[in-house]
């Protein structure tokens, strides 16, 4: 049997979720899966209000997905909800300093974690790989 693309990329990524997921930064923490793709995305926004309309067209979840992830990031300190002048019903999400020091940790440990999957590659090699997921990634969203 030939291999499959979609296949292989969804061993990768649990490979790599199962990975990360045991890092220290994550077990010493309150961060389970997806906060940990929020948090850094919130993080790299820091120079811009970001609402929740923002996290699901970055993580491609639903409404009701990222109300929930929020609401739990919320309870335990990572993210405030704050009002926005103007419109009492829009919320900006910003981190709180617990998150922005365990997203410190934790881009230590991706970074590591990156270097491991690029091992043996060339600069090169590491760009090509890069393309061709970029591609299958546009593929996947002409679906």
């Amino acid at each position: 049997m030939d291999k499959s693309i979609g296949f292989e990329i969804r061993a990768i990524s649990n490979g790599i979720k199962r990975y990360i997921n045991s890092l220290p930064a994550f077990l010493d923490n309150e961060v389970r899966g997806g906060y940990g793709y929020v948090i850094g995305f919130l993080y790299a926004n820091s120079h811009r209000d970001v609402y929740q309309k923002d996290i699901e067209e970055e993580m491609s979840i639903r409404r009701s997905s990222v109300t929930n992830l929020l609401s739990q990031m919320e309870k335990y300190g990572l993210i405030e909800r704050e009002s926005v002048s103007g419109d009492g019903r829009l919320k900006k999400v910003v981190l709180t300093q617990k998150a922005v020091r365990i997203h410190e940790n934790l881009k230590r440990e991706i970074e590591n974690v990156e270097d491991k999957l690029c091992q043996g590659m060339s600069r090169d090699e590491i760009d090509e790989l890069m393309r061709l997921l970029t591609k299958v990634k546009s593929n996947m969203e002409k679906l």
